[in-house]
Formats: structure tokens, sequence, C-alpha cells
């Protein structure tokens, strides 16, 4: 409901508007006696207040002497006063208005004279005359509504704006303590004038602030205020200095734009004020209509926050505030509750602190559209195979440069892998001939023969021996059989049977009494993912070459608690959906030097002493472009680049000897590779993306911190890589961290 008062001369209008369109309108005669009591209450008000109202009137108080007791006459002023007041609004000609008034609980009011408007409407007690004993409260609002009420924003915390004022003869600490009590409620900045800052910067600095990007939910000011009916009033903010509403009218309207819902002046004489303010579209305004002494309006103050803090809204806190001092101060300040009023838009939903939920606390980080789109683009580069390789290609690249400046090469713990390598060249100047295009085992018989002498405990064969060869056969049994005797173990490469999946191609009978099969080939991109322990077509015990070699050389190093090393069911889970989540790499960025020590099999046949050699494993492998009895060119892949950064002549293909020596050697030294998936650090790098434009919100000067972060993950994920076997991925977190800063709009104020 809505009750417009007019004055006209000595008439007053009264119309009620409710429902939109249904109204009540009355006539009363406005008696001077009113205007008269009034005058007379506020003369005696402002004699018992006289010391330190935050007002700036140029008043001429008239100091009677001491023996007047101005707080009986202030009361006896007030009783005249509200009484020929109450009983000027109970007159028959109201009767119908008010009647209709109780069925309401809230009614609006608009006065349009300065007679008027300085009456105390809130002391009006409507109802009671009906039996009603439902409280009515009385909210101003302000004649002309010329802009649409401020519209709420969403915060995990309020913000307050503070503006202290000109403190000369007032003391602003209990301002400061009620305020600094409200910090767990919500962000309080606090701005106003200090010695050392000149005037000019003081102004932009409040315009400034008002303005700021971020927005504001309650503007506070404290300090001395004054009306002025054409700048709409004006606040002292410095000594000597007043900045009036007009002149940072612009800046409150954007405030509101950007959520300023309630402002609350703690100083004298704030009608004008508060109807400049609802007038740019503030949901609500308190103001002191009268000038009012320091300690009341610390009083009113500290329990105004009080209640609004417990849950009040800003017409209730307002409310229990003013009843507070009628009740309980009533002695100590007479008077003090009628001065307080209340304005607000009609339409405006009460003032209220936001009450942290789960959707408020998640609010700030919702990802604004450019942050969707860079998150997306990033995460689904992150899950395409092709491009893992390529990254994983690219990270131990970066990997072996890191290794290599810090001088932090692995050290194996046993002797390096004699990796004897038959090719082309040796096939020429030793005159061997392909056997159906096999290699001729009278030739495999002579190496394994050499490679007795050696060290070596256990001899790994990388080549398909599952066809007779009845020139050779015999002589590679023998020099099989010699080896054994002599205490060495051998493992020949098997690979899966294609047509028959529960079957394998392994080594003949023949040879294979002699030792165990290892499956020959390997997971997916052969030069990156290592094969795992129970990862075969067909679920059988045959385990991967490289870990056969191993178990016959140090069964300790297969260790069932390692998780590296046997299939993990989030790794099979992630192959449901083409994943190959912590799949274990093999490590290139190791110097070939420290994995294997390679020797082509005619210089090895041609060495006067082999016994000198102590490698613990030996493998014998096809090199260049001798097959090992597959189909031609399956047993060579890309060189990774990490590989060809420490070998920058080696060839652009890399056989699967080479990938067996490398996992030898991982397996033994127990540095399987634990690759973090990168959509995980991509979602990770979204949240701390997010979480760091939140705290920069904050701080907007510190920008430039941002970058360090991925600058500094970066490096501790290469020292993370040599010093646990954890490969974090970086590239495309990183991109996702800079994107959130990249796709923020800059902190600016207007």
């Amino acid at each position: 409901m809505l009750l417009k008062i007019w004055r006209v001369e000595q008439t007053c209008l009264f119309e009620l508007v409710w429902n939109e369109s249904q109204t009540l309108s009355a006539k009363l005669i406005y008696p001077e006696t009113l205007t008269t009591l009034y005058q007379t209450w506020q003369s005696t008000y402002l004699q018992f207040y006289r010391s330190t109202l935050r007002a700036r009137l140029g008043l001429v108080l008239n100091i009677q002497q001491p023996e007047i007791d101005w707080r009986t006459r202030l009361v006896q002023a007030e009783a005249a006063f509200l009484a020929e007041f109450h009983y000027w609004l109970n007159s028959a000609e109201l009767l119908e208005i008010r009647r209709e008034i109780t069925k309401t609980s809230i009614l609006y009011l608009r006065c349009d004279s300065p007679e008027v408007v300085k009456l105390p409407w809130e002391s009006w007690q409507i109802g009671s005359e009906f039996g009603s004993s439902q409280p009515i409260q009385i909210i101003r609002t302000s004649l002309a509504l010329c802009a649409e009420q401020a519209k709420p924003i969403d915060r995990a915390k309020n913000r307050i704006l503070v503006i202290l004022g000109d403190e000369s003869g007032l003391n602003f600490e209990a301002e400061r303590a009620a305020l600094q009590q409200l910090n767990h409620r919500a962000e309080i900045h606090l701005i106003g004038w200090q010695p050392e800052v000149r005037t000019p910067e003081l102004l932009q600095q409040i315009r400034n602030a008002i303005a700021d990007l971020k927005g504001w939910d309650i503007l506070f000011f404290a300090g001395h205020s004054n009306e002025s009916t054409l700048t709409g009033g004006e606040l002292g903010i410095a000594p000597n200095t007043s900045i009036l509403i007009s002149e940072i009218a612009p800046q409150l309207k954007i405030a509101q734009e950007r959520g300023l819902q309630f402002a609350i002046f703690n100083s004298c004489n704030g009608l004008s004020i508060a109807e400049s303010l609802i007038n740019l579209g503030l949901n609500q305004v308190v103001v002191m209509r009268e000038p009012i002494r320091d300690d009341v309006a610390k009083d009113f103050l500290l329990h105004f926050l009080r209640y609004l803090s417990n849950h009040q809204n800003a017409q209730e806190a307002t409310l229990s505030a003013c009843q507070f001092l009628k009740l309980e101060k009533n002695l100590t300040y007479p008077s003090a509750y009628l001065i307080p009023s209340l304005f607000s838009h009609p339409q405006a939903k009460p003032f209220q602190f936001a009450t942290s939920t789960w959707k408020t606390r998640l609010k700030p980080w919702k990802p604004q559209c450019l942050e969707a789109i860079a998150v997306s683009i990033f995460a689904s580069l992150s899950v395409l195979l092709p491009v893992q390789s390529a990254l994983i290609d690219q990270r131990q690249f970066v990997q072996a440069i890191y290794r290599q400046i810090t001088n932090q090469s692995i050290q194996p713990q046993s002797s390096p892998v004699l990796l004897v390598q038959i090719n082309e060249e040796s096939l020429q100047k030793d005159k061997v001939t392909m056997v159906e295009q096999n290699l001729d085992r009278q030739y495999l018989a002579k190496v394994i023969d050499r490679v007795t002498q050696s060290e070596s405990s256990v001899i790994g064969i990388n080549y398909l021996l599952f066809r007779h060869q009845p020139t050779g056969d015999r002589a590679l049994e023998t020099s099989l059989s010699t080896a054994i005797q002599s205490g060495k173990q051998f493992v020949f490469a098997a690979t899966p049977d294609l047509q028959s999946k529960q079957s394998w191609i392994t080594a003949l009978p023949d040879f294979k009494q002699f030792g165990s099969s290892g499956d020959m080939d390997l997971l997916g991109d052969p030069a990156f993912y290592a094969r795992v322990i129970g990862d075969t077509l067909t679920q059988s015990e045959v385990l991967p070459f490289a870990y056969e070699v191993v178990r016959s050389c140090n069964p300790q190093a297969l260790d069932r608690r390692d998780p590296r090393l046997y299939f993990q069911p989030i790794t099979q889970f992630s192959a449901l959906f083409g994943q190959t989540w912590l799949h274990p790499l093999i490590d290139y960025s190791i110097p070939p030097s420290q994995v294997y020590e390679a020797i082509p099999s005619w210089k090895l046949l041609r060495d006067q002493d082999t016994t000198q050699r102590t490698n613990a494993i030996s493998l014998i492998v096809p090199d260049g472009q001798i097959d090992a009895g597959v189909t031609p060119g399956e047993d060579y892949f890309i060189s990774p680049l990490a590989f060809k950064f420490w070998q920058p002549t080696a060839s652009a293909k890399t056989s699967s000897g080479t990938i067996h020596a490398y996992l030898v050697h991982s397996l033994l030294n127990r540095r399987m590779l634990l690759p973090i998936p990168d959509l995980w650090i991509v979602i990770i790098a979204a949240i701390a993306g997010k979480a760091t434009i939140i705290l920069l919100t904050q701080r907007p000067h510190q920008q430039k911190w941002f970058f360090i972060v991925p600058v500094g993950y970066s490096l501790a994920s290469l020292q993370f890589y040599i010093s646990y076997s954890v490969l974090l991925p970086f590239l495309l977190p990183a991109l996702t961290y800079l994107a959130f800063l990249l796709t923020t709009k800059p902190q600016s104020n207007d």
C-alpha cells in the first residue's frame, strides 16, 4: 500500500493506493499548532543534544543557563508534539483510510512538502483503534521514482564501501569496531580523509571507489552532512570540504547498476540525501532526518548492524534499532528513536545479508563463456591419442634436455645390457646369406657361442624361431645346449597367433626346451607405451619379452606391489572409451649409453676377450633391415625425439631390440614412468586458474604473479619426473591456466 500526502496551503490531501487500481482519498486541515509544537520540540532537542552533533549547519544555539533541565523539557515537548500529531491523524476524515491500512503489514509513505516530510510518521500507531495487534511498518519513499530499483547480485560475501568523512569533533572508532565485526559476513573496504591526502585526490578516490568494477551491496557514510535541495545533499569528507550528491551521482548510478542496493548515512539532516539516492534507483536508504549526536549515532549503528547480521532485513533492523533507543535508551537519549527513517523503493525486496549456501559459494567459480571454450578445447585435445603421443614425445625430449643441463643422468643399479645387433653390415662382413628370407641359424649359433663366453646370465633372443632350418637347427641346438651347461638362461621371443587368438607363435620345441618365451609385441604405440603384465590378447601366462628377461635375471624386480608393472583397474576402465590412463611408459630421456652397450655382431665375433664383458643381460636383436621372422618392417618404429637427442646421427627408425633394452633397464632399476593423464591436469589447471582469478580480483595489480605459477609448475614437473618417475604433463595444463588470464577482462575503475 502507498499513502500519498500533499499539502496545499492549509489543506492536506491523503490518497491511499493499493492493488494498483484501488484508491481512497481524504482532505484534512493542517493545524498550525502542529508546526508550532514541532518547532518547540526541535529547539528543545537541539538544546539537549547541543554538543557533538553530526552537522555543519552554521546553527547558532542559544545556550541556556545550566540549571535548566533540558531533558525534562525535551520529554514534555515530545509528548505534546506527538499527542497533537496523533490526534490529527486520528481525525474522522481518515477513518476509512486507517481501516484499510490495517489490512497490510507495510505502508509506503510519500510526502511532498518539507513540513510534512519532517514529521515522525514512523510513530503513527495505526490499527489499535480497530483491535489489530499486527504491527504496521511505515516506510518512506521518494516523491519521483525516476529509475528502476537496484537488482541484487549474488555474491558469496556482500561488499560494503565505508566512507568516513570529516572527523572534526567526532570519533569513528565505534563505527570501525562495529563494521569489523562483519568481516565474516561481508567484504569491507574503508576510504576516508587522511591528513596527507590532498582534497582533489580524496574526491577522486571517493568517486573511483563508488564506481568500483566489482560493485557494492552497501554504502555507509559517517561524518557531517547537511540537506541541500538543488544538489541532493552534501557530505563533509574533510575539514572545510564537502562533496555534493549531485557530484557523485554518475558514480552512484554505476554502483547501482553493479548491485548497490542499500545505503546508510549515519549523519545529520539526510532527507534530501535519501530522496536523491532512491531516485537514482537504490532499494533502501537509512538516514537521520534531524541533527544527531555522535554517541546516539554510534549506538544506533551498533544495534542496527547487530540486527542486520542476525538475519534481519534492513526494514526490520531499522525498526529494531529504533525500538532499542525508545525502550532501552529513552532516559539517556530522549526523542532519539524519532530521528532515523528508512526510505525504500516500493517494488524493492528489503536488503538482507547474503546467506552462505552452496550456490553462492560456487557462483564465483562459474566459468565465463571464453573460459569454458578454452577449457573445452584443451580438454578435447587432451583425450586424442595422437595428440597424447606427440605431447609425450615432446615432453620426454624436454626432459632429456633438462637431464643434460642439470647433469642428472640415472646411473643403473646393475650393469648395462649388452645389445648384440645383427645388421646388414654384419651379414656382409661375415658373408652370411639369408635362408628363405630368415637369418641363417648357423650364424645365430656363432653369436650365441660368443655371448656365452661373457658374464651375462640371461640371453634374450629377439627372433621368432618357429620355422625349421634343416641346415642350421642342429648347430643352434648344440650352441643352446652348451650355453645351458655353462649356467646361462634363455628367453625366446613369441607373438600372438592372429588367426587363432587362443595360441601363440613361439620357438620350436627343439629350442624352447632350453628357455622360456616372452611376448615380443608392445602395446599401442611401442615407442612410448610399455606392455604390462596381464595386458595380452589372450589372458595367458606369457609375459612380455623384456619382463621375462628381467624375471629370469632378477625375479625380485617384478614386485607385485608395484602398480606400474601390472594391469590396473583404472587403466582397464579408461580403455572402455579409448584412453590409456596411467599406462606405464618407457623413459627415453636417459642416455642410451647408460641403458645398454650396443655392439654389432661382426665386431662381437672378432672380440678377442669376450670374458671381460660383465653385462648381466645380453639381447641378440635384429637391426637395420634384417627381419625377425615377422612381416617386413613390423619390427621398426619411429625413433622418439628424446632418443634422437642423445644420438643425433641415429636413423629415423628404431628396432624393437632397442625398445626392449630400454624396457629391461626400466624394470631392473624400477624406473617405469607413471604418466598422469593430460585430462586430469587440465581439469586441475582450470580449477587453479579460476581460483587465481578469484584471488586476483582482490589484488588486480598482482597479475604478473599469474605467470609464475605455470613456470614454477613446469620446473617442478621436470624434477618430479626424475625424482619419482612420474610424468606430469605441462603444455596443455599451462595453456589452460594461462587462458583464464587472457580471457578475463582487466580490472579498472570508471
